[in-house]
């Protein structure tokens, strides 16, 4: 990633709502399996899928928004 993008991508986490944030970087910064996410956050299966899915969508349309901008 270019270095330049890195204020941006962190706005856009910071962007989205604590429970969608803390899964997006536990599973794609962090690299845990969704069993070790679900551990750490001690939540189901089903809702780590659900934040996960509505993060990734969130941080998606705050980067679309950002890129418009520039």
């Amino acid at each position: 990633m270019h270095p330049a993008l890195m204020p941006v991508l962190w706005g856009a986490l910071n962007g989205l709502p604590p429970r969608q944030r803390e899964i997006v970087l536990l599973r794609d910064v962090e690299g845990l399996s969704s069993e070790e996410a679900c551990d750490v956050l001690d939540i189901r299966p089903g809702n780590q899928r659900i934040l996960l899915h509505r993060g990734r969508a969130g941080l998606r349309e705050i980067l679309a928004s950002e890129m418009k901008k520039a």
